[in-house]
């Protein structure tokens, strides 16, 4: 045998174990991963048995004054299904939020068998219409009837209107505030026309146009000294140029320049 042909067999020899120990690290490379696989389907089909880690404790949080954290408790008792890695958070935030006196919810899974809601509620600050009411930011809200606070403002306006009248009234209370007035209630009507009614019964109409400089106008007059005695007055128009009117609660009206 020449010296050629044993070379080429001691390659093909050397070949053919490189070959053989690359099959076998692939194949025990794919044992490995699905062991691994398998160990983990197995580990998360274990933590999702509800059984598993079950919520045993629900702590409610939040600052309450018409919400019932023992009521909030119960409702979210109700909506827990499921372990601590698999319980529908969203399904207990949504169904608190369904209450109207709720405006957020945030809901917290504490190792190992906690859950933690924090529910912030409704701060009304003026009335809507006798249906409801807008919080801080404009945003209407109905809640039960007998709920509803009636020493609140009152605020009316069409659909959609809620955010742009709550910043009117703000607007306007400010500068009626300092000649110490309250505005109790503000209404536009279908056809944009203002009016509102003062703490002491006094009714004002401003009308559709000049909203800014009529509303300038009966500012000034109650900021300083009126000449009429405001406790005989009924309404105040000022859907005029160069004055106003008042209608007497003797049901006379007076014309001033």
């Amino acid at each position: 045998m020449s010296i050629d042909m044993i070379d080429n067999s001691n390659k093909l020899h050397r070949e053919t174990s490189n070959e053989i120990h690359s099959l076998s690290s692939r194949l025990l490379s794919s044992i490995f991963f699905l062991i691994f696989m398998l160990v983990i389907m197995v580990g998360v089909m274990i933590l999702l048995n509800p059984g598993i880690l079950p919520i045993k404790q629900v702590r409610i949080e939040g600052d309450f004054t018409r919400l019932s954290p023992v009521d909030l408790k119960l409702l979210v008792i109700d909506k827990v299904r499921g372990g601590f890695f698999n319980l529908d958070v969203d399904a207990v935030r949504f169904a608190l939020l369904d209450e109207p006196w709720v405006s957020e919810v945030i809901v917290k899974r504490i190792w190992p068998d906690l859950l933690r809601v924090t529910v912030m509620e409704q701060i009304p600050v003026v009335r809507w219409a006798n249906s409801g009411l807008l919080n801080m930011a404009g945003e209407y809200f109905s809640p039960e009837f007998e709920t509803i606070p009636k020493w609140l403002p009152m605020l009316s306006g069409p659909a959609g209107s809620e955010q742009s009248l709550l910043n009117k009234y703000n607007y306007m209370q400010k500068k009626i505030k300092a000649a110490g007035f309250n505005i109790t209630s503000l209404f536009l009507d279908d056809r944009r026309a203002w009016s509102f009614e003062l703490a002491n019964g006094i009714k004002v109409t401003l009308g559709r146009s000049d909203f800014e400089e009529r509303f300038n106008r009966i500012s000034a007059l109650f900021t300083t000294t009126l000449s009429v005695p405001v406790a005989k007055i009924e309404t105040i128009d000022m859907r005029y140029t160069n004055g106003f009117s008042i209608r007497w609660k003797n049901n006379i009206n007076h014309y001033i320049r």
